[in-house]
């Protein structure tokens, strides 16, 4: 299988060449993508102004570290020796205990409210609503329907050894979710990104299969909090560097002249995805 939007590194491990060329129909034009990147950049700019400088991130996630190994450390000896007992054997771990936790709060708390007061300014919310009309600009250029949904695609980098796809990590995670819009248009599956429309013919699509294995995303692109409303019933979870961890997935796929191909996507885009190819989701992985 050839996973649409994902990058095969079997052969050239600094390959760029995303799967999927095939089904592209239309491309954002360079003027309006210039113009959505420079948006972007800005966005990111007000973003990191929000946070605490790098220093103090690395010594709060420090200290919110050595604080809980010292709270286990404690807990754990309490039913055999008591409280007093504890503190009398390891003063040491209740002070550096105390003093890490009391520090992980007070930066924690520091963060809060810089991020308050930065996403409080007009400046963000010019950023947040430039953003957001330059992605408008571009969904109209690529002709995205009024009322068209948003979905969750996987992308990833891969090996394949024989017919099995090992996904391969860039360090710090394994798979992204690409923000896309999903639709109807022309007997096709449409999944338009802010750069190509992919249009994939109903009639090559051949079924979704489950794959029951907990993978992580490192970000969340929806309104709804991913543990809130319709989202909650997938019971997901979220590590403290913001990463959201969900069981299963799932593989639209479909048949393109003699090869399959398959489009990856989380557990709470199922019912968009059945809703729209009429398709229903088969446990095979």
């Amino acid at each position: 299988m050839k996973p649409i939007f994902c990058i095969d590194v079997t052969e050239n491990k600094d390959n760029e060449a995303i799967n999927g060329e095939e089904f592209v129909t239309g491309r954002v034009s360079k003027e309006r993508s210039d113009k959505m990147e420079d948006a972007l950049d800005r966005a990111l700019e007000t973003e990191e102004k929000a946070k605490l400088p790098l220093p103090y991130r690395i010594v709060q996630w420090l200290c919110g570290i050595a604080g809980a190994i010292c709270a286990v450390a404690i807990i754990k000896a309490l039913p055999d020796v008591g409280i007093a007992t504890a503190y009398q054997n390891a003063p040491a771990v209740f002070y550096i205990g105390g003093i890490c936790i009391a520090l992980w709060l007070i930066l924690f708390l520091l963060s809060k409210k810089k991020e308050k007061e930065v996403l409080d300014d007009t400046t963000v919310r010019n950023a947040e609503e430039e953003l957001n009309a330059n992605s408008k600009a571009i969904y109209d250029e690529l002709g995205v329907p009024e009322g068209a949904e948003s979905a969750d695609i996987l992308v990833f980098s891969y090996k394949k050894k024989g017919d099995e796809l090992k996904v391969k990590s860039n360090g710090f995670f394994e798979y992204m979710n690409l923000d896309a819009k999903v639709y109807i248009q022309n007997d096709c599956l449409c999944i338009t990104d802010l750069e190509t429309v992919h249009a994939l013919p109903l009639s090559s699509l051949t079924g979704i299969r489950t794959v029951k294995k907990r993978i992580s995303v490192p970000s969340w692109n929806k309104d709804v909090d991913y543990n809130k409303g319709e989202y909650k019933q997938y019971k997901m979870t979220q590590n403290d560097a913001g990463f959201v961890f969900f069981k299963p997935y799932h593989i639209l796929t479909l048949m393109h002249e003699g090869e399959e191909y398959g489009i990856y996507f989380p557990c709470y885009e199922l019912p968009l995805f059945e809703r729209l190819t009429g398709l229903a989701a088969q446990d095979q992985e």
